[in-house]
């Protein structure tokens, strides 16, 4: 995925001890999908949208050989594990449960929006770290990319779309086969078009939040300290949090970071943010 060299990333908190060991420990939390706030975060079972869009093609099909549905039927037909009980499963299961077991960190792309200063900065009360690309070298991250927000997931879409292109070069009943190289080159396609689905796209109802994230094992992972290059703080941060994190700025690992203030643009319900002296 494009990354944003000169982009930066936000990343709202409360001004929680959780929060202060941020700074402490120049770490960052991967959280499983299960515990994102967000309940169809990561979490769309993709066996089920492929059932739905096979049964589509089903219905749909018209040709006497049922060709389409044949091709449709192929995009699951790799066995890519086995369940607790020893049952062998598809590939799209495997999918559903790799995406699953996959550490997410949201961080933002905007540190002037109103409601996440409400949902995820204990209503104003709390911080925003600003972090610049070093962000990205963190440890062992295996993608990272701009949420696409659409009204409903595209997983149907996408069945539909890769078996047409299935069907532009595996055609046996013209005696058309595909060699193994194409064969490999479409199935990491599938694979990482159902995995651009299920880890980067959310309802629009989400749309403000601007979401950039990164992915990885779940868990604490460590970052540079030069990553991050500024703290604000919110309208309503008290003066004791304020002095907390003016103290861990000023260790020699945080002193390049700008603290700024967050306060309401007048005349409008916009917010800004100023550098402090």
């Amino acid at each position: 995925m494009d990354v944003e060299e000169t982009a930066t990333y936000y990343k709202y908190r409360s001004c929680s001890s959780r929060t202060l060991d941020i700074f402490r420990n120049n770490e960052l939390y991967f959280s499983l999908p299960q515990d994102l706030n967000n309940p169809l975060d990561v979490s769309i079972d993709v066996k089920s949208e492929y059932e739905r869009a096979k049964s589509h093609v089903y219905k749909t099909d018209r040709h006497p050989e049922g060709r389409k549905s044949f091709l449709i039927t192929m995009l699951d037909s790799i066995k890519k594990g086995v369940t607790k009980e020893g049952d062998e499963i598809s590939l799209n299961q495997a999918l559903y449960l790799f995406m699953q077991s996959r550490g997410i960190l949201s961080l933002s792309k905007t540190a002037h929006d109103a409601l996440l200063w409400s949902h995820y900065a204990d209503g104003h009360r709390g911080i925003c770290l600003g972090f610049n690309a070093e962000i990205l070298q963190i440890d062992g991250i295996s993608g990272s990319g701009d949420v696409q927000y659409l009204p409903n997931p595209s997983y149907m879409e996408k069945f539909l779309e890769l078996t047409e292109e299935f069907g532009e070069f595996c055609r046996p009943w013209d005696d058309v086969h595909f060699s193994d190289e194409q064969g490999k080159n479409f199935y990491n396609r599938q694979v990482d078009a159902m995995l651009q689905i299920g880890l980067y796209t959310k309802s629009a109802d989400w749309k403000y939040e601007k979401e950039f994230r990164l992915t990885s094992v779940p868990g604490n992972h460590s970052f540079s300290t030069s990553a991050l290059r500024e703290v604000i703080l919110g309208a309503k941060t008290s003066e004791a949090d304020e002095e907390k994190i003016k103290k861990l700025l000023s260790t020699p690992d945080y002193l390049h970071v700008k603290l700024k203030r967050a306060f309401n643009i007048p005349g409008t319900f916009s917010f800004g943010s100023r550098l402090l002296v």
